[in-house]
């Protein structure tokens, strides 16, 4: 249906509506007027037929007569009178006889006209009751009146609709062949080549259609001159395979970024290698790999848009370097989208055999105005050269000097001593239950809220930097601040993780002391969880911990023990609360017998001591229901181990101190 002719439709369904709903109203009106005139004949027959027979002798023949003569006239349908018990005398009742045909006509039901039976008393010449006369008005007649002039108006109705039709298909075919003329020939005045004109012979469309025609040509035109735009810019600014900048667009945009003069800016920049394309290229075909790649650069364009940079983009600098330029970007922001990416990149793998994958190389560096580019390219190059020598996909700073830290270091601690003057940390909370679903206690992770628009940094990203400068005991501080302030406005214990660095530190100590001391009521809810180094390497400021956490009521548990089993033998010394099983310990114990008798011993070793165990990066249901046969407390989907593991953080709700 065309666009004009569709209100046209809409018009005449709704104009019949109207009529029908009109015509409906109107023999309801009219049912409900011969209703009382039924009910009126009938009211005023019984009261005249009482009134003769109270004067007349009183004999049956003259009640029979006057009977007869009443119901003789057609008007009534039931005329009976009876005794003064009710037992019928006379009764004259018109039957199927009296309307052949009438029996079982379907009118009477959908109708529904029926005059009610009025009974009156009538009495003798002297004033004694003689008995009752019942009357009924006949109701066909009013009845085939009704439908009679119902069906007279229904017809008008469609003649008028038929004739409405016929109008208005008349109106639209005349209406849509001019603007068909006028589209099309508007449209032949939009492409100057096509000098045709219109062939009578050949019958409109109607406007739709010459629309469509007309929007084609446009769209072929623009089109045209489009793919010619986009070819030259292919040509000087894109990677024909995936459609990326190409170095020449990169160089020309880090060299503007390089000579931007305004107040707070710099960035960083991200390359990444693919290590195996040569070989990708020789076991599989040349098509595949270009696809291949096509379709990762658009995951990763997606990616950075998602991640809300605008000055951001992705470009190819040869045929296995990437770069992602990260312009006015803080060093937390590009920690983050670094990571998506690498993540991103890691499901992006092909595989090369029937063991292994393709692999990434990745690194970072930080860039400020006035620096040089050619040097900012070769510390990343050499960068990119340390990362596969690692042979892993971690993010590798790329150094200004060899025995500088890592990148981004002023930035890194300009981000968290701001972060730490005003306050901006919060807790991220996800609870631990034990096996039959009885919740545990909560664990929390520290993040960082860079911006006040920006994702909150998670403790694996911005930790790491802290414990280079030296923050690591204030970021530990504002955890534990947030985890009493949390214990105070909410039920239930609390675990919050404290690093190695901050436990060497003697003042954080003396500092958790006090803070412990402030609040005695909530420190029994408090778990102080550590990692299982601590037990090897700060063996002391351990047990002095232990002793500030015991004195105030809290408690201590141990993290990441299958990372340092070196612990166990000392595991007697400490009071411990719990202690965790995770990483690559954990996701082996399903082939490896000798890791399924390891964490049996310390399962057995751990009830001797009465400590708790937990198990975290659980990979499946079957390693799940090894750790329940060893009788493991509580088990845990692969999850991030909070400031210790390498992936960011799960994501869970935000919870404001």
């Amino acid at each position: 249906m065309s666009t004009f002719r569709r209100p046209l439709f809409f018009t005449a369904v709704l104009i019949g509506l109207v009529l029908l709903g009109a015509q409906a109203l109107g023999m309801m009106a009219a049912h409900r007027y011969l209703q009382t005139q039924l009910a009126q004949r009938s009211e005023e027959g019984a009261s005249l037929l009482a009134w003769a027979l109270s004067r007349s002798g009183g004999s049956a023949e003259e009640r029979a007569a006057l009977a007869d003569e009443m119901f003789g006239r057609g008007q009534y349908a039931l005329v009976r009178i009876a005794d003064r018990q009710g037992g019928p005398i006379l009764e004259r009742q018109a039957g199927p006889e009296d309307a052949p045909g009438r029996e079982h006509d379907w009118r009477n039901a959908w109708l529904d006209m029926e005059a009610p039976a009025v009974s009156r008393p009538f009495t003798a010449a002297g004033g004694g009751a003689q008995g009752i006369v019942t009357v009924q008005a006949d109701s066909r007649q009013a009845r085939d009146t009704l439908w009679r002039g119902g069906v007279r108006v229904l017809g008008l109705v469609l003649a008028a609709g038929a004739l409405w039709t016929l109008f208005a298909l008349n109106l639209a075919r005349r209406t849509e062949a001019q603007a068909s003329r006028d589209v099309r020939e508007r449209a032949r005045a939009l492409a100057p080549g096509n000098d045709a004109g219109l062939d009578g012979n050949s019958a409109p469309a109607g406007a739709d259609q010459a629309l469509v025609d007309a929007q084609r040509m446009v769209a072929a035109t623009v089109q045209e001159q489009n793919a010619r735009i986009e070819s030259l810019q292919s040509e000087v600014y894109r990677d024909p395979v995936t459609r990326l900048r190409n170095r020449r667009y990169f160089v020309e945009q880090f060299r503007l970024a390089l000579t931007d003069k305004e107040s707070e800016t710099g960035g960083h920049l991200l390359m990444f290698r693919q290590r195996d394309l040569a070989q990708i290229n020789r076991h599989l075909s040349r098509a595949f790999t270009d696809q291949w790649l096509r379709s990762s650069s658009d995951r990763l364009h997606k990616l950075v848009a998602e991640f809300g940079s605008q000055d951001a983009f992705l470009a190819r600098l040869s045929g296995s370097d990437f770069a992602l330029l990260l312009p006015r970007a803080s060093a937390p922001q590009a920690g983050l989208l670094a990571e998506r990416v690498r993540r991103e990149l890691r499901s992006l793998r092909v595989p090369m055999d029937k063991h292994g994958w393709c692999r990434w190389a990745l690194a970072m560096a930080a860039y400020a105005p006035g620096d040089n580019m050619s040097e900012i390219l070769a510390r990343l190059d050499h960068a990119l050269m340390c990362a596969e020598s690692a042979d892993d996909d971690q993010i590798t700073p790329a150094n200004r000097a060899p025995d500088s830290t890592h990148i981004g270091e002023y930035s890194w601690h300009d981000a968290l001593v701001t972060a730490l003057e005003q306050h901006r940390f919060s807790l991220s909370v996800q609870p631990l239950h034990d096996m039959s679903g009885a919740l545990l206690h909560q664990e929390a992770s520290l993040t960082l809220h860079d911006t006040a628009d920006a994702d909150p940094v998670p403790a694996s990203i911005f930790m790491p930097p802290a414990v280079r400068l030296g923050l690591s005991a204030e970021c530990d501080v504002q955890a534990l601040r947030l985890g009493l302030d949390w214990l105070y406005a909410r039920a239930g214990a609390l675990a919050v993780p404290i690093t190695l660095a901050s436990l060497a530190q003697p003042s954080f100590l003396s500092r958790l002391e006090r803070m412990l001391a402030d609040r005695p009521a909530l420190t029994p809810r408090l778990i102080i969880e550590v990692d299982a180094a601590a037990l090897v390497e700060h063996e002391v400021e351990l047990r002095q911990l232990c002793g500030i956490a015991a004195a105030a009521g809290g408690r201590v548990g141990v993290a990441r023990l299958s990372q340092q089993f070196g612990a166990m033998e000392r595991l007697h010394e400490f009071p411990l609360s719990y202690l965790k099983l995770s990483g690559g310990f954990i996701t082996g114990l399903l082939h490896s017998p000798g890791s399924r008798h390891l964490a049996a011993t310390v399962v057995a070793t751990a009830t001797t001591l009465r400590m708790e165990v937990y198990a975290e990066d659980v990979p499946d249901i079957a390693t799940q229901n090894i750790l329940e046969g060893l009788g493991v407390h509580a088990i845990r989907g692969a999850v991030v181990n909070f400031a210790q593991a390498h992936d960011l953080a799960s994501e869970h709700p935000w919870v404001s101190s």
